[in-house]
């Protein structure tokens, strides 16, 4: 009999614990049907808020980066003008279906009556060396003064008020940005034999804009008559409007 009564503790338990098994297995099953479509809801909102804001974010950085890399051409323009005793010019290939618009300076040929270029005609690479160049994206272009906005507010940023230059529009083929051999933006001046453009001509600023076909966004770069070259980006905010900001 006592062995009996020994068993039966061990037994009762087993069973005890059995059932706490099966207790706690019944407490660690999946989501319910309520939870996983809570969850999904979430994740669209989340979704439907952060997705338009990262591809503005995207249209914002292609826009800025097509200002930063034409500024940079036009500073290295401006070296290249002093180092080789030069002026030059940058112009804009206009683009078309799959290919995008293309900045470069007018260097080659490099003619020994001291002209250079093609006038912009043509992107040069030849034996002698390729024309400095930079590849926009294809949903920004280069867009005439006369279509940018605010220009008389961003014309104050650039020169003095009382200041008698106006700058020139450097996406037309008749005035694109150009440096002499002092480090200054000149006008070049047709005289007999060839062309000139000495900063002693007068003082001279210019201004290119560009445009994000997607969202509309305006950039600009300009060039003040002592040489400074600046990066803007033109937004609407406050009661006042319309503001360039540099960047």
């Amino acid at each position: 009999m006592a062995r009996m009564n020994n068993n039966r503790p061990k037994q009762s338990r087993r069973k005890g614990n059995h059932k706490q098994l099966q207790i706690h297995s019944s407490t660690t099953k999946g989501f319910t049907t309520l939870e996983l479509v809570i969850a999904m809801f979430v994740i669209l909102i989340v979704t439907a808020i952060g997705v338009p804001q990262f591809m503005n974010m995207m249209h914002l950085a292609r826009s800025r980066g097509v200002v930063s890399d034409f500024a940079g051409l036009v500073q290295a323009q401006r070296m290249r003008a002093v180092d080789d005793d030069r002026y030059y010019s940058t112009y804009v290939l206009a683009g078309g279906g799959n290919n995008p618009q293309r900045a470069y300076v007018d260097i080659y040929p490099q003619n020994v009556n001291g002209a250079s270029g093609t006038g912009g005609a043509a992107y040069t690479c030849n034996v002698n060396g390729c024309d400095p160049m930079v590849v926009m994206s294809q949903e920004v272009n280069q867009q005439p003064a006369a279509n940018a906005p605010a220009t008389a507010a961003l014309r104050l940023l650039v020169l003095p008020a009382n200041s008698p230059v106006v700058p020139k529009d450097g996406s037309l083929p008749a005035s694109p940005i150009t440096f002499g051999p002092r480090g200054l933006p000149c006008t070049p001046v047709a005289v007999a034999g060839g062309t000139v453009c000495d900063s002693l001509g007068g003082p001279t600023a210019y201004w290119t804009f560009f445009q994000n076909n997607t969202t509309g966004y305006w950039g600009a770069v300009t060039v003040s008559p002592a040489g400074r070259i600046r990066r803007w980006f033109f937004s609407v905010a406050g009661a006042n409007g319309a503001n360039w900001v540099s960047y």
